[in-house]
């Protein structure tokens, strides 16, 4: 039987389930953790730990909000989906647009913490430009990976999900047995020095990073089997395990590596610090550290360092954020920081390990490599679902012209969406290369809060435009208001994610600079691509619908053709070869000999031997020519077919390529023996190419084939079809 397979794009299985909907959407949300805590511990400091609940805060309530609108309207597309229900078509766009901003980002992000995971390995690795090029290299590897159409397993992803949190909750558990002190949680906050004001409101408004990938469930929303059940389910309990994770995982990590400051030479002109040389701790390494004063080797240095040039290690130029005075003759100045956010700002988790006491030296061997391995592979499924993600938005939008056909074009023969999965790769690489973290994560926040203020605003408004409509869950807390019920997660989840939207475009440039250019060049690209196909700017676009018999691909792995020598079973093989070309399938080639009754069936039939190598010769030629695996067989058998069903059924052919020309009905015989017996027995699919009557009969079975011509009629039956070279 041939495998039918769903083409990329189309309506997908129902068959997901709470475990398979929690474990993806782990694999992606708690992936963050690997990237999240470093760079939210160089803002934050002391106080990491309340910027992940506060941020986990919003979280909750943005995942209520999902979960209600994707309970409403299970299909992929997250928030620009339910701003198309609520709103408008232009509105969706923005959405959409934003949120494909919030994918290349995951992609980026999660492809340029690979190489500095694996850097427990090759130190190298961990210092630019050699993590920006292992990151590109990621990104480009899974490309082609999804251009060809490679898909991963969902088994896997559960796996690897359940082996990344029974990671982390270890890691917890060790952690707090080892490290954590409430003393030393609370003296290393000093409120308004360490962290100041506006690193602590930076801090919150870069930690919503931590949550990349919420909007996955929304997306397999449609492969849900009940999703107005399963999806509530599977984000509770995504919002129970990351909360409970991230809030272990912070306060270990900073007991381990605590707040301290370094006075660092300062220019009182600039209020900026001046480079101070530094050098490897004992037995340390130049490229990863941690490192300490070259002028006082007793010291270590907790600020960032500058290691663009390892052989002159120093400390990274800040601005101060404290007092500046004068010590020993010089202006100098206080700057606070945590190894966390400095040394192990590219690979948090490993600072835990790293910094086990020496009793615990068998366990560092043992975490230190693992970590680096799962890390690595995790993130490396967080850049694959951002490939996945971006492509099937971009096919999505430009199923309902929202965007160019072409970003939507899907390829001939492997059936995915290359178009889209080369550009935003190429975006994504881009975006990698210069290195910085700091700016990836700027990138972040401003494009995910446009998605998620959408998303509130969405449910909210559509307890009032749909007061009666189904609503398979809603969002807990809500109150009486003008005849309909007023969700007040969805208003405050809102007016947390707009504010920090503004932080974002005040305070950080990067952000603000590259996501408002991003935003304009799209919602411009819109304008003019409605404007141009004449389409309404606000409304929905109706999509052709396809029917569920019209969405599958049928393929062929194993073709049987029945080769006779005549000019009808050559055509065939000709087919079959052009079949086997666009799906990559094997050919069976099978000449039988029909032995009469009066002969044994091992008799000698020399005539007929010579006659089957000469036509399977051929055959193999022309197989040869469109380069397709060719296996010749001959089979003496009373009945050709009886021979042609057993050897199908041997081989688990899964089509036999048949031809025929028309005859005369003689009593229930439609085609001929032959062919009628094949067609009621057949243990596969049968294609069955019926040709006129005076269609030629000589082929390759012929002795003297030199100067064949091929009569008009025939060509005209075949439609002008010959073999191709």
């Amino acid at each position: 039987m041939a495998r039918r397979k769903k083409r990329e794009g189309q309506s997908l299985h129902k068959v997901l389930g709470v475990p398979a909907l929690f474990s993806t959407a782990y694999g992606n949300v708690g992936s963050s953790i690997y990237y999240a805590l470093g760079v939210v511990a160089a803002s934050a400091l002391g106080l990491t730990p309340v910027v992940f609940m506060l941020t986990g805060l919003l979280f909750v309530t943005t995942a209520f909000s999902y979960a209600e609108a994707t309970a409403m309207f299970p299909e992929a597309g997250g928030s620009s989906s339910f701003a198309r229900h609520t709103f408008n078509e232009f509105v969706s766009f923005g959405a959409g647009w934003a949120l494909m901003l919030d994918y290349i980002i995951t992609m980026a992000i999660s492809a340029f913490f690979v190489p500095t995971y694996l850097a427990a390995f090759w130190p190298t690795l961990k210092i630019w430009p050699y993590s920006s090029i292992g990151g590109i290299a990621v990104i480009v590897f899974l490309v082609v990976v999804n251009v060809i159409g490679i898909k991963e397993a969902a088994r896997i992803n559960v796996i690897l999900a359940v082996l990344d949190l029974g990671t982390q909750v270890l890691l917890a558990i060790v952690g707090v047995l080892v490290f954590v002190s409430p003393k030393i949680l609370f003296t290393q906050i000093h409120l308004g020095v360490a962290p100041t004001w506006h690193q602590l409101i930076y801090g919150i408004s870069i930690g919503t990073v931590a949550y990349t990938g919420i909007e996955t469930i929304s997306n397999m929303a449609e492969e849900a089997s009940e999703p107005g059940r399963d999806v509530p389910r599977a984000v509770k309990y995504v919002l129970a395990a990351v909360l409970g994770v991230y809030f272990a995982i912070s306060i270990v990590s900073l007991s381990a590596m605590t707040v301290h400051y370094n006075v660092l030479p300062v220019d009182p002109a600039t209020k900026k610090t001046l480079a101070v040389p530094v050098q490897p701790a004992p037995g340390k390494l130049a490229e990863t550290g941690p490192w300490v004063l070259k002028s006082d080797p007793r010291q270590d240095v907790y600020v960032a360092v500058d290691t663009r040039d390892t052989r002159a290690l120093k400390t990274a130029v800040v601005k101060a954020t404290g007092p500046i005075y004068r010590q020993d003759g010089r202006w100098v100045t206080k700057i606070w920081g945590t190894q966390l956010g400095s040394v192990y700002m590219a690979d948090p988790l490993q600072g835990i390990v790293q910094n086990l006491p020496g009793d615990l030296g068998w366990m560092r061997a043992i975490l230190a490599p693992w970590i680096a391995v799962l890390a690595a592979t995790i993130l490396l499924i967080g850049t694959n679902a951002g490939i996945i993600g971006s492509s099937r938005l971009a096919y999505s939008m430009a199923s309902h012209r929202q965007l160019p056909p072409f970003l939507g074009r899907v390829h001939p023969k492997r059936y995915t969406p290359y178009v889209a999965i080369i550009l935003f790769g190429v975006i994504a690489a881009a975006l990698v290369a210069p290195g910085s973290i700091s700016a990836l994560a700027d990138l972040y926040a401003f494009g995910a809060m446009i998605s998620f203020t959408v998303a509130h605003v969405s449910v909210v408004a559509l307890r009032f435009k749909m007061p009666d409509a189904e609503r398979p869950w809603r969002t807990p807390i809500n109150i009486p208001f003008r005849g309909t019920s007023l969700p007040v997660l969805a208003v405050l989840g809102g007016l947390g994610t707009t504010t920090v939207w503004v932080v974002v475009v005040m305070t950080h440039a990067t952000g603000r600079a590259v996501g408002l250019s991003w935003m304009a060049v799209g919602l411009a690209l819109y304008v003019v691509y409605r404007k141009v196909k004449g389409y309404s700017l606000t409304r929905t676009v109706e999509r052709v619908y396809v029917p569920p018999s019209m969405q599958e691909d049928v393929d062929y792995d194993q073709i049987l053709v029945p080769i006779t020598g005549t000019w009808v079973s050559d055509e065939m093989m000709v087919l079959a070869c052009q079949l086997a070309t666009e799906k990559g399938s094997s050919i069976d080639g099978l000449y039988v000999i029909e032995v009469p009754l009066n002969l044994p069936l091992d008799a000698h039939l020399v005539n007929e031997r010579a006659k089957a190598e000469r036509v399977l010769k051929a055959a193999a030629t022309i197989a040869d020519q469109f380069k397709v695996k060719f296996t010749p067989h001959v089979v003496t058998a009373r009945q050709a077919g009886r021979a042609i069903v057993d050897t199908a059924a041997e081989r688990r052919s899964q089509v036999i390529v048949l031809g025929t020309t028309r005859k005369r009905r003689i009593g229930n015989l439609v085609f001929g023996r032959t062919t009628d017996f094949v067609l009621d027995h057949a243990p596969c699919e049968v294609l069955l190419n019926l040709t006129p009557r005076g269609y030629p009969i000589e082929g390759s079975g012929a002795v003297e084939q030199a100067g064949r011509q091929e009569p008009p009629a025939a060509e005209s039956a075949r439609g002008g079809r010959g073999v191709e070279q």
